[in-house]
């Protein structure tokens, strides 16, 4: 903060309370020094500043001049910004050793504070000093905040080079690869566009969630509710730094990319659409990218137009641009195709949008397991992914938007934690991102994203993507050589992992069961794209789809089951 809020001398607070003799008189006294100290910016109000666990809303802004913290906070309750001002006066101008080694305790003890606090507000009182000695901790040693996380996640990911030259070692950190089949034989689980396997690191996330300190979040004031509350808070800053968005507040937590879309289309399409006016997908995108608008032109009369792809499996860009109009109110696209692995451009897509006014929607499902991306550089309106494809659980998505739009959108759902108040005669909106969060949230699979983020950041993009392209060219060199079959792709440095291939006179179903046999797990149908399958001209396709603890044995094997699987079927 530009200028920090001067707090009363603490040895002064402590003569003043140690005068009034009852709790009453103690908790009014709080309330006038609540309602004295100075206004606080609303600017500092956000999720970035909030300390989780209070009952009330709490925000602590640190202040370091290199020797000393300096602490500015308020509340939206006049008593606890009382006991505010009282942590104010003891912490503020002292170093970190002093604040770490201050008797905090002992303070609140004589000054008779806690006896009368119920079991919320005292809870609060202990989120507010953890929140404080963290600061303090971390300036000790700028490593010691995530020392615990870097910890869990010490792996061969770390390491740099290439990852083929340490594959052994990342293989070990993902349990279910050791598996194998009923046969006996290692399965080689080339399913990962549709769901990714978890490392030991995010195993244990979800493992100490049910074993260590499961409580219901947000609201609740035992120290097992502060932690799941603080668990979940540290996954939407570890989103946040992911995506790079501006504000945690412009993180919603969804139950996946599915549900986010359908958040989209209700709270924003609903007030922002109607008839004559157009939106424009491609016919590259998923299902959950497609029903939702089309339940919604089907709502509000507006109609949906199709941007198509060329012939070597790109987004016809010119054809996107002339498609676009004064009448185009959205355009929604995927930003990595989860068939055909077209990685679309994404910024250039959202510029050419905003040029006549459209709103924009990345699905980034198939981009963010392959490494941080970046909303602001897209400049798109809202994103939306899923946890289970990018090594986090199943049951947790997310839903980025600018914080304007949001603000201005209604809610999507209704019920618990979304509101401020509730009375007989209505209610009063939470702010974001609760707003959009009705209801107990996927506790444990929300804070599995931290260490997945944190594992998929440890290893790199472009190491992640170089791996891939490694595996996925392989993979293709191989299928071409074998007579009657077709890839869908297009040149490999326009795409991700995923390998989409079809053969003259044979069944994908037939294929994929020889491949099941053998040890090898492919994706067969319509992935969930069946416009696109349409486009291609065919009803399913076989996908192999690559990921970082994949090898070069597996796809020899996987092109030999294919070669196997057409000589016996043909």
């Amino acid at each position: 903060m530009d200028s920090q809020i001067i707090y009363p001398d603490l040895s002064e607070l402590q003569e003043e309370i140690d005068d009034l003799e009852t709790s009453e008189d103690r908790i009014q006294f709080l309330i006038e020094l609540g309602q004295s100290l100075p206004h606080f910016p609303e600017e500092y109000c956000t999720e970035e500043f909030r300390v989780v666990g209070c009952q009330s809303m709490v925000w602590i802004v640190p202040s370091w001049d290199g020797k000393a913290y300096h602490f500015s906070a308020s509340s939206d309750a006049p008593m606890v910004r009382g006991l505010v001002a009282v942590l104010m006066s003891a912490y503020s101008a002292k170093t970190p050793d002093e604040i770490t080694a201050f008797p905090i305790e002992q303070v609140l003890d004589g000054m008779h504070l806690k006896s009368f606090l119920s079991p919320l507000r005292s809870n609060g009182l202990h989120s507010m000093i953890k929140r404080i000695r963290a600061y303090a901790e971390s300036q000790q040693s700028p490593n010691s905040v995530d020392a615990e996380s870097v910890s869990q996640n010490r792996s061969s990911a770390d390491d740099q080079g290439p990852l083929l030259a340490r594959i052994d070692q990342i293989r070990a950190d993902f349990p279910i690869l050791s598996e194998k089949n009923q046969d006996g034989i290692e399965i080689a689980y080339l399913d990962n566009a549709a769901s990714s396997q978890r490392p030991e690191s995010v195993i244990d996330s979800i493992s100490r969630v049910f074993s260590e300190h499961y409580a219901n979040v947000h609201r609740s004031g035992h120290e097992w509710a502060v932690k799941s509350t603080e668990g979940v808070e540290a996954s939407r800053e570890a989103v946040r730094r992911f995506i790079n968005a501006a504000r945690t507040e412009e993180i919603i937590f969804t139950a996946g990319a599915t549900a986010s879309v359908n958040l989209i289309a209700n709270a924003w399409g609903n007030i922002h659409l109607g008839p004559g006016d157009e939106i424009l997908l491609t016919e590259m995108e998923h299902h959950s990218n497609i029903v939702p608008w089309q339940q919604l032109c089907q709502r509000k009369g507006c109609q949906i137009r199709w941007v198509p792809i060329r012939s070597d499996y790109t987004l016809d860009i010119e054809q996107f641009e002339k498609l676009l109009s004064s009448r185009t109110k959205l355009v929604s696209f995927t930003a990595v195709s989860n068939v055909l692995g077209t990685i679309n451009p994404a910024k250039q897509l959202v510029r050419m949008a905003h040029q006549v006014g459209a709103t924009v929607v990345v699905d980034a499902a198939q981009a963010t397991p392959h490494g941080a991306i970046n909303v602001r550089d897209w400049d798109a309106d809202f994103v939306v992914f899923s946890g289970h494809k990018m090594l986090a659980s199943t049951g947790v998505g997310v839903c980025y938007g600018k914080r304007t739009i949001l603000e201005s959108m209604p809610e999507w759902q209704g019920g618990g934690s979304m509101i401020k108040s509730v009375t007989f005669d209505g209610f009063a909106l939470a702010d974001l991102p609760h707003k959009f969060e009705a209801g107990t949230p996927a506790i444990a699979e929300i804070i599995s994203m931290k260490p997945a983020i944190e594992y998929l950041e440890a290893i790199g993009h472009e190491r992640l993507m170089e791996h891939e392209r490694l595996l996925a060219d392989q993979a293709m060199k191989g299928l071409l050589e074998i007579k009657g079959v077709q890839v869908f792709s297009p040149s490999l440095e326009l795409k991700s992992g995923v390998v989409s291939f079809a053969v003259d006179g044979i069944h994908g179903e037939e294929i994929a069961r020889v491949l099941d046999g053998r040890g090898v797990a492919i994706r067969v149908g319509h992935h969930c794209a069946m416009p696109l399958h349409t486009r291609l001209g065919v009803s399913v396709t076989c996908r192999a789809s690559f990921y970082l603890y994949n090898t070069p044995a597996e796809v020899t094997r996987f092109v030999e089951a294919v070669a196997h699987a057409v000589k016996i079927l043909k």
